[in-house]
């Protein structure tokens, strides 16, 4: 009887193993995944906490500290990513992004040049309140509170509470880590409101590269803005606009006293 048993066995395992590695394949196909990570398109930054949306199937996912995400997805769905203080970008899955994988690069929604107040805080405000509200449950707040809101220092900011008793869990440690990274962002975008392009680029004339080689050269710290109300930025934008200047025209002087020896 147990002979029995074996052959029969061995009669259907081909079938069996058959069956199992169909089973296996439309499980994987059906798994699949798009993954990559989300940037600053106007610096040199990831974007943390995005929402990355899968319209075809309603996943959502968040990219993690370092901007990198991933979600379950298919030939021809439509994602979307977002971020508060981006524009938001769609595209449509193809086979080339979930081989390789996509980066998304996000534009800021730069404030238009009538709405610029760079010693306030009218629309960093704004989203500030706005980011607080939606990472919420993440970060453990009830409330919302600005970075710097109403004092002048970098601790002046979104605040989570732990308890004692799970502070060393995995889940706490996380929390931990992205409040310190989410921080340290709100401290980046209220630069961006005391520092921002089309400002920077009305007062000073420049654009395209010689504005960014600018604009990252003399990004002033989150305590000097802080520290300084709308006047002093202006002073501090012109000071060094001359001084970036002096040093772009001073290769092109030792050329052209170059050239007049030559001559």
């Amino acid at each position: 009887m147990s002979m029995c048993f074996t052959l029969r066995y061995m009669k259907i395992k081909p079938g069996a193993i058959f069956f199992f590695f169909i089973t296996i394949c439309i499980s994987g196909w059906s798994q699949s995944t798009l993954h990559g990570k989300i940037f600053d398109r106007g610096y040199d930054r990831v974007v943390i906490a995005a929402t990355v949306k899968n319209v075809n199937n309603n996943a959502i996912s968040i990219s993690d500290m370092g901007g990198n995400y991933k979600i379950p997805a298919l030939l021809g769905d439509r994602i979307i990513f977002s971020s508060v203080g981006y524009i938001s970008d769609t595209i449509i899955v193809k086979q080339s992004l979930l081989t390789d994988g996509l980066d998304i690069y996000l534009f800021q929604n730069i404030i238009q040049l009538e709405d610029v107040d760079v010693g306030g805080l009218s629309k960093y405000q704004v989203d500030s309140i706005n980011r607080a509200e939606e990472f919420a449950d993440v970060l453990g707040t009830s409330k919302s509170k600005l970075v710097g809101g109403k004092g002048n220092t970098p601790t002046d900011g979104v605040g989570v509470t732990f308890s004692p008793i799970t502070r060393f869990s995995k889940k706490e440690k996380e929390q931990r880590r992205f409040k310190k990274t989410f921080n340290q962002q709100e401290q980046e975008y209220y630069i961006d409101s005391k520092f921002p392009y089309q400002y920077i680029s009305q007062i000073t004339g420049l654009k395209g590269d010689s504005l960014q080689t600018f604009m990252l050269n003399y990004r002033p710290s989150y305590k000097f803005c802080r520290a300084n109300d709308k006047s002093a930025m202006l002073v501090y934008i012109n000071d060094k606009y001359r001084e970036f200047t002096n040093k772009t025209a001073a290769p092109q002087d030792k050329n052209a006293k170059r050239s007049r020896k030559r001559d």
